[in-house]
């Protein structure tokens, strides 16, 4: 837990007259610590995010937000500072608004319109397909298949997988190249696009948060994570959030073929994941969901 004289610290460096009156860290949050504080002098809620490992993260977002901001009517939180000296609480850190409301709930209304905010956040084109490193694409692709190999074995490698599952992986996506070959801009992922980012009140989206995944890519690697995350035990509403999406983008005839290849580069990334957290369980599940994905495929 953060002591509250370092969080004062760190937050009147922006507000230099404020006093702390209440602080709560979020329960959610496996890598990155957010806490929810509320000041005195001026008056406000405010989120500070802490960036423990990758302290580039918090330039990255905060350039993101400012990016969709710029460049659609989204809500996104207004970012008040960022210190990535470790200076104040030794730890990289940004200062941000804070969007009241909750989790997004399961109905129609408001999944149509989170298939519309996604496609906001698709419209925003990039020069290049990679990795978004601060506020610069690292490293950069003109192609898209270069940037999917070249994700494909930096997370292969890292994650240890077995060879056998490691070659298998290899040629799916290869004997998949041809759907890998879109004609499309690179374009802002979201790459988190889930219901505890989607923050709303009074059955209206009031924000989205946490880019600190965001990659230049192709909008249906999203769109793919955001029905395989949200939607797994209630198909039905897919319709309604690719009807919503469809209001402000687009959608090709082959997303449905190419949609098992991308949940299988999904669940590989989420492997990596729960490798870096060294979580057991998370990763024996997702090397199980990959090797149902290869022998459907084998089939």
């Amino acid at each position: 837990m953060l002591a509250k004289k370092k969080a004062e610290k760190a937050i009147r460096k922006v507000f230099p007259d404020s006093r702390i009156s209440s602080i709560k860290r979020f329960k959610k949050g496996l890598v990155n610590e957010s806490y929810s504080v509320k000041i005195i002098n001026p008056d406000k809620e405010l989120v500070l995010r802490i960036y423990p490992k990758e302290g580039w993260k918090a330039e990255k977002e905060a350039y993101l937000y400012s990016l969709v901001k710029e460049k659609t009517n989204m809500p996104v939180p207004v970012v008040y500072g960022v210190d990535i000296s470790r200076n104040a609480i030794n730890m990289p850190y940004s200062i941000l608004s804070k969007i009241e409301g909750k989790e997004m709930p399961l109905n129609k209304k408001v999944v149509k319109e989170a298939g519309s905010y996604l496609a906001k956040i698709h419209s925003i084109k990039m020069p290049y397909f990679g990795w978004i490193i601060n506020k610069k694409i690292k490293p950069k692709f003109k192609s898209w298949p270069d940037f999917v190999f070249y994700d494909l074995n930096y997370k292969i490698k890292r994650t240890k997988i077995a060879k056998d599952i490691a070659d298998k992986i290899r040629k799916y996506v290869r004997d998949n190249k041809s759907l890998l070959d879109t004609e499309t801009t690179p374009c802002l992922l979201h790459k988190d696009y889930h219901r505890p980012h989607i923050i709303v009140k009074n059955n209206k989206i009031k924000g989205i948060i946490d880019f600190e995944w965001a990659i230049a890519g192709h909008n249906e690697l999203d769109i793919a994570k955001s029905l395989l995350w949200m939607f797994e035990k209630n198909r039905k509403l897919e319709k309604i959030f690719l009807d919503g999406y469809k209001k402000y983008g687009a959608i090709s005839d082959k997303f449905s073929e190419r949609r098992k290849l991308y949940e299988l580069i999904i669940y590989l990334s989420a492997l990596n994941f729960a490798y870096e957290l060294k979580n057991k369980r998370w990763y024996d599940y997702n090397l199980k969901k990959i090797k149902e994905a290869l022998s459907k495929w084998q089939t």
